[in-house]
């Protein structure tokens, strides 16, 4: 409980004024258990962040600060080197007429952090439109990026999925996280139409060069779905993008607008639930009136369905794919591509050493689909 609390105190010291004391009582209690505070920053990757927050402040042991240096200035670097290649892959794209829209660690960074030290990636995720797919494939494999996966059936992944990863070995490893829809499960595919975060998306540069971002209101409701849908809530990393553009840009945010587009995307459990955390337990300042009104909104059976299915059991996730397809031809193709696969990816999926030992892992794969998805 300590170690969880003495991370929030220090996370929310942007905005609240009181808390980098409170920190520092905690760090000074003697039963504070370091060794377990340092495994949840990792599995977090919080210690740049952390570091940035509360250098040479007198917080934390300077042994502990160190380990927190040391893990800054290499994603500094490392950084530093993917938001080279970002200006690289955009202004290839620019070139080649693909509008493109910075997501994420990349988007944020620089402009809402304000260091891009603070802010570790594990890779780069840019939004296209999905006519641009085709396009935009080839131009990253002509710069060297070949695809992660394999597709269950031809076109599964670009039908039925939001995004396709790309990867690059080099000084730095460079995944690149491709969308083409903002959000995984198929319900929102039809729901959560895209066109207001492309017309309100803002113009910026990244490593010097031209990108854009989401704009506020679209930031905000995008982070807080992402988050809720695709992670259930659990990520302290995460929680604190959205808290920190709340924090930054708290008197340009029209949060009407936000309610708005919570109701008519029918993202009232992720919001609310993401927002009201932020305002009870990270005292984020968000206005009490929209407190009141994120309280009463009431999410819908489908959003429930989506978000407790998703993060059940890989059976019960693709029931939820099928619940949320718009015809029998979807639903048919879903449940097929799903349970069978193609060999070439059942050998690149489970690493089968022979084409002949194929057959007998499909019940494998069935049965794997029991477990939940965490594990999976």
């Amino acid at each position: 409980m300590k170690n969880s609390l003495l991370i929030s105190c220090i996370l929310r010291s942007n905005w609240d004024e009181t808390a980098l004391e409170s920190a520092r009582e905690i760090a000074a209690s003697d039963n504070l258990d370091w060794d377990n505070l340092q495994r949840i920053i990792d599995r977090e990757s919080l210690a740049p962040l952390l570091y940035h927050l509360s250098k040479g402040k007198n917080i934390v042991p300077i042994s502990v600060e160190d380990k927190w240096r040391n893990s800054y200035y290499y994603h500094g670097c490392r950084n530093a080197l993917l938001l080279k290649e970002l200006a690289k892959i955009l202004d290839k794209l620019r070139l080649a007429g693909v509008n493109t829209i910075v997501l994420k660690g990349a988007a944020l960074a620089e402009i809402v952090y304000g260091d891009i030290a603070a802010r570790p990636m594990s890779d780069l995720d840019l939004l296209i439109h999905p006519e641009d797919l085709s396009l935009t494939r080839q131009i990253l494999a002509e710069l060297g990026y070949h695809p992660t996966g394999i597709d269950m059936q031809v076109g599964f992944t670009e039908e039925f999925r939001n995004e396709e990863i790309f990867y690059q070995r080099g000084l730095v490893d460079t995944y690149i996280d491709l969308h083409w829809r903002l959000i995984a499960p198929i319900y929102y595919q039809r729901t959560f139409y895209k066109d207001w975060f492309w017309q309100t998306s803002l113009s910026i540069k990244v490593n010097q060069t031209p990108a854009m971002v989401l704009g506020l209101e679209a930031q905000i409701v995008y982070l807080c779905a992402h988050l809720m849908l695709h992670h259930g809530g659990e990520s302290v990393l995460w929680l604190y993008d959205v808290a920190k553009v709340i924090d930054l840009y708290q008197k340009e945010i029209d949060w009407q607008e936000i309610i708005n587009k919570t109701k008519e995307y029918d993202l009232a459990l992720s919001v609310k639930e993401i927002l009201i955390q932020l305002f009870d337990d990270w005292k984020v300042p968000i206005p009490v009136e929209v407190i009141d009104k994120l309280r009463n909104l009431k999410p819908s059976r489908e959003e429930v369905r989506t978000y407790l299915w998703q993060h059940q059991t890989m059976a019960l996730r693709l029931f939820d794919d099928v619940a949320g397809a718009k015809d029998w031809r979807q639903r048919f193709r879903i449940i097929w591509d799903t349970l069978f696969p193609t060999f070439e990816y059942m050998q690149h999926r489970y690493r089968i050493p022979h084409s002949l030992l194929v057959p007998f892992y499909y019940p494998y794969r069935w049965l794997r689909g029991l477990r939940r998805v965490s594990g999976s």
